[in-house]
């Protein structure tokens, strides 16, 4: 009996102590409870702001201003929606209204899918969805299905401290990252599919919905990026 108590307190002291939840898990809490309206405003802004510090001190490596690529591969500007980037609509739109936000802040990226089944007509499989630029994975809804009022279905959140913004990308088959994950401009993190409220029903064409957010001291102010879109780097 003497033996296994010293034992076991050898292997209490010798044991490393449990690892806490990194800053990317604390985002992906975060987001989630933003998403379902289950914290309030200003505390949700108050988390933002500690936790964007936090994520720009360990992972200040990753700079901005790096190369861009098209987020869906075999793809270019000529598969944005609208007009011109006519579909970028930022009024009415606040990160912090979760799954109940207004606007359109975010281009709409069209594959060509007749049959509106999730697959590439010219490769019969779901297109990649590229990151656009490097930096590590913060949050990702992992599943989906009907007839969840989720409006991005299965998505990804992808911040870079260098440019301090956060980059989503919505309406996947599947993801391919977690949070904690450092990607690089051009990396394959997920695979195209039809997932999301509105992305669901057979009259909504396969698209991938891309945003960018500025961090902007936790105002999280939606960023337009038409032009960057247009001179990406096609994978």
């Amino acid at each position: 009996m003497f033996r296994f108590l010293i034992i076991v307190t050898l292997s209490l002291v010798l044991s490393p102590p449990a690892s806490s939840a990194s800053v990317c898990d604390d985002w992906n809490i975060l987001e989630k409870d933003i998403r379902d309206n289950l914290i309030e405003r200003n505390d949700a802004r108050e988390k933002v702001i500690r936790l964007g510090k936090s994520l720009k001190e360990e992972y200040k490596e990753i700079i901005g201003g790096n190369e861009h690529y098209f987020p869906v591969e075999g793809y270019c500007g000529k598969c944005i929606g609208g007009s011109n980037g006519s579909g970028y609509h930022p009024a009415g739109y606040n990160f912090y209204d979760g799954n109940r936000h207004g606007g359109h802040p975010a281009h709409d990226l069209f594959i060509r899918d007749r049959r509106r089944c999730g697959l590439d007509d010219a490769t019969g499989k779901p297109a990649e969805v590229i990151a656009f630029t490097d930096g590590v994975v913060v949050s990702v809804n992992p599943a989906w299905s009907y007839p969840s009022r989720i409006r991005g279905g299965v998505y990804i959140w992808i911040f870079n401290p260098g440019d301090n913004r956060y980059y989503y990308y919505a309406h996947l088959q599947k993801s391919l990252v977690v949070p904690g994950d450092r990607v690089k401009g051009g990396d394959t993190i997920a695979l195209l599919g039809r997932t999301g409220r509105n992305a669901w029903p057979k009259r909504s064409p396969t698209h991938l919905h891309f945003m960018c957010l500025s961090f902007d001291e936790g105002r999280m102010t939606p960023v337009n990026t038409y032009l960057e879109l247009l001179t990406a780097k096609v994978k």
